[in-house]
């Protein structure tokens, strides 16, 4: 069963499930670690950057997984991340360097960046050390590609020193640097099942807030007596708290049946089940009436009639 609604936005003000199944629903790719400038490593879920501390605490709930890794650089000495390279002169390992191509007079063997070759004539060019004139490449000169020059020994070279200098001032080779592994997540399986008809039950929770003044949430938590804590579509607060399950289809239905009359009878609240009309007969001589209350739902129930229902029970 589908319900005609529209997706939506969700805000930092929505319940931590609703948040996740909105973003499953969206996105089918991995929560990768993003490094940003200032705030470190961060996690970018709905637009919103999450710390290492808050998305460790949704793997801990068993809201997120771990689907691999990604290895940031980091500097041996302090662990920043926050990383710069640095080339340097090989001989005087300073970095005041210029980049240009690189052009080597073969008789004398001078070789320094192009423009010092550079003659008035536009054919020719002079050598800055013995003050010849090239004209065949290849046979007078040569280009090497591009090249550094140091700017305080003069040294010509092709590959620089590079180095890595972190924001506490620690420099070191590429060689010695480490790298920082973090996890890469994806949500749940039990919170992306959720997410075809997560708006439809935001809908009703705004209208039994707004307009009934219930407070409830949107893929509430509950934990049973087993000590196992269980994700329910709704769970509303009102004279008693009752927690709101559906099955929308008959697909499966024995599994799913099974699945609501084992949960409810973990838990010490009412279960509020709204199953199709064609199901209520069949469900009735099954569940626990003083456990599960069953209530119909069709294709085309509003979230205003399904939020009067549980309005009803909860008081």
């Amino acid at each position: 069963m589908a319900f005609g609604v529209k997706s939506r936005d969700l805000t930092k003000d929505d319940s931590t499930l609703a948040f996740l199944a909105s973003y499953a629903k969206k996105s089918k790719d991995s929560i990768r670690p993003q490094f940003r400038h200032g705030l470190g490593i961060v996690y970018e879920i709905e637009g919103l950057d999450l710390s290492v501390d808050r998305i460790k605490t949704y793997e801990e709930e068993k809201l997120l997984s771990i689907a691999g890794t990604a290895a940031y650089p980091s500097c041996p000495k302090c662990a920043s991340l926050l990383l710069a390279v640095r080339l340097n002169c090989p001989d005087c390992k300073k970095t005041s360097l210029a980049r240009s191509e690189i052009m080597i007079h073969y008789e004398c063997e001078y070789s320094a960046p192009v423009e010092e070759f550079v003659s008035p004539k536009d054919a020719e060019y002079v050598c800055p050390k013995c003050s010849k004139h090239m004209k065949r490449v290849g046979i007078e000169y040569g280009k090497p590609g591009i090249g550094f020059k140091c700017q305080d020994c003069g040294r010509v070279f092709q590959y620089p020193l590079v180095n890595i200098a972190c924001q506490g001032g620690h420099e070191s080779r590429i060689d010695e640097i480490d790298l920082k592994a973090f996890p890469v997540y994806r949500v749940n399986e039990e919170i992306q099942s959720f997410t075809e008809v997560a708006d439809y039950f935001m809908l009703i929770q705004k209208v039994l807030t707004t307009g009934m003044g219930a407070k409830s949430e949107v893929l509430g938590r509950v934990k049973g007596a087993s000590g196992v804590t269980h994700i329910f579509p709704l769970v509303v607060d009102g004279e008693r708290k009752v927690v709101v399950d559906f099955i929308l289809d008959e697909s499966g239905f024995d599994a799913k049946i099974l699945q609501k009359i084992l949960r409810g009878a973990d838990l010490k609240h009412v279960v509020l089940l709204f199953v199709p009309e064609s199901l209520v007969g069949r469900l009735a001589s099954i569940v626990n009436p003083e456990k599960i209350k069953l209530l119909a739902v069709s294709a085309d129930s509003s979230p205003e009639s399904i939020a009067a229902e549980i309005k009803k029970i909860v008081g």
